[in-house]
């Protein structure tokens, strides 16, 4: 099975690899691939955590749920590899700094008895707004997962033994 953009290929999965991937339903599925016939992809569906031992340390904790089938055409997107950085180029720091900031300001201006709408106040949320955007913007610019459709496609593919 591959993964291709435009054509080319991507990613290649083959039994004994580990793979996580999102159904059409939106739920997120990962374990071990291992079968591939024709439109189904085998799964054993394992859940890995990081939980703490009796000593309070972190250990790696993995539950195996058993082998379930998919059609390949259930897949609906495959987590983006290799993103450095997550959190500053997702946007998610800008999105709550700007929306902490609001909240904040709203919050002062009730307890001081303040106006909202002041000049000095609308140019400090306006601002805030802007950084709220910017995290919006790079959000969208820098998506989490590929979604499978025009410009990526997964197929299966034909081994000859």
């Amino acid at each position: 099975m591959v993964l291709q953009k435009k054509g080319i290929t991507v990613e290649t999965f083959f039994p004994n690899k580990y793979i996580t991937f999102q159904l059409d339903n939106l739920q997120w599925i990962e374990g071990e691939i291992k079968a591939i016939q024709n439109d189904s992809i085998f799964i054993n569906q394992k859940i890995a955590r990081i939980v703490s031992n009796a000593w309070g340390l972190p250990v790696r904790d993995t539950v195996a749920l058993g082998l379930l089938k998919y059609n390949i055409h259930q897949i609906y997107a495959l987590p983006l590899k290799n993103q450095q950085l997550g959190v500053v180029t997702s946007g998610a720091i800008f999105q709550v700094a700007g929306a902490g900031f609001i909240v904040l300001n709203a919050a002062n201006c009730f307890i001081q008895n303040e106006s909202f709408f002041a000049t000095q106040n609308i140019t400090n949320v306006s601002i805030a707004a802007g950084v709220f955007l910017f995290g919006k913007i790079l959000q969208w610019n820098h998506p989490s997962k590929i979604i499978l459709g025009k410009k990526y496609i997964l197929k299966n593919i034909k081994m000859g033994v």
